[in-house]
């Protein structure tokens, strides 16, 4: 009993330890930025595309950073590319250049950073992969991915960034991005309002990945929903809180992946899908009672191996 007790109180220490508020996490950052740049996410509208419409349109606001304040910035880069997850495809195209936004093409933002919009549709992407309905269907996922240059020949791309960086709460900045394809569901207001949440299955450590409770689930869009508030790991005092989001694609309720517990043991925790997630009825959908299985500490942060959790979320 004292040893459990102990490897308690050692793995609390060692989560508030690396959970940093926003303004120590900036702090950190600034501090060494003259070693990189960044392209930060200010805002992101759209996450999904409704398969049979290629009209819908993504867009996303992006701030560039580097110890210049930006002046550094050559251009960014961005490439296309499909992520066939249909049993029995073979549709695999090669990633292409999509489109360059060069600096002269980025302004001023509030914080004195240059900014820029980034905007398309499916049909668009599409098109440039060479791709039509058959090729991509619902369950797939048009990948995004950036390239940042700057003027003296640096160049980062998501496989460069740190988890501080890539998922960060201020410098929220992936440098790439999933577009899931979806079907969309009968109705806007399904799954939403207040839901009891009950881990059922925990995570790493063997405890609660998020606090029981009851919590508010709001509608970002048709298909991606949010709990607002969800306090994390319990067990070691609570931390956060944060908002959590995930999706109906198809028949699967997946969470998102990069989704931050407010914690870390030495970098950060993430919940992402799972190797199996729970399904729904997208024809008549039950949203009275559902579970999400999850994958906890996706990145093994904490060094102990991901684990596939589950909670349990009963409307109110």
């Amino acid at each position: 009993m004292y040893k459990n007790k102990f490897l308690i109180a050692l793995v609390a220490a060692v989560l508030f330890a690396s959970c940093k508020t926003d303004d120590k996490l900036v702090d950190e950052i600034l501090a060494t930025v003259e070693r990189g740049a960044i392209v930060r996410t200010i805002s992101a509208e759209g996450t999904s595309w409704n398969t049979v419409d290629e009209t819908e349109t993504i867009t996303l606001e992006l701030e560039a950073q580097d110890e210049k304040d930006g002046a550094l910035l050559k251009e960014v880069r961005f490439y296309v590319d499909l992520v066939d997850n249909t049993p029995g495809n073979t549709v695999d195209p090669a990633e292409v250049l999509f489109e360059t936004i060069p600096a002269s093409e980025w302004a001023l933002g509030e914080f004195g950073y240059p900014r820029t919009t980034f905007s398309t549709t499916l049909g668009d992407v599409a098109g440039a992969l060479g791709l039509s309905l058959g090729d991509y269907n619902c369950g797939d996922q048009i990948n995004i991915r950036l390239e940042l240059e700057l003027t003296d020949g640096r160049m980062w791309t998501n496989t460069d960034l740190a988890g501080t960086v890539s998922g960060g709460s201020f410098f929220a900045s992936p440098l790439n991005y999933r577009v899931s394809l979806i079907i969309l569901l009968p109705s806007d207001t399904l799954y939403t309002g207040m839901y009891q949440l009950t881990q059922t299955v925990p995570g790493i450590f063997g405890v609660s990945d998020y606090a029981d409770g009851v919590y508010q689930i709001d509608a970002i869009d048709n298909v991606t929903r949010v709990i607002r508030n969800v306090t994390t790991f319990p067990a070691f005092g609570g931390f956060g809180p944060v908002d959590h989001q995930f999706q109906f694609v198809c028949n699967e309720i997946i969470m998102l992946p990069e989704q931050s517990v407010g914690a870390g043991c030495g970098g950060t925790i993430f919940s992402g899908p799972a190797d199996v997630n729970e399904t729904f009825d997208p024809v008549s959908p039950d949203d009275s009672d559902f579970d999400i299985t999850f994958t906890s500490d996706t990145d093994d942060d904490c060094g102990t191996g991901t684990a596939q959790a589950t909670i349990n979320l009963v409307k109110q």
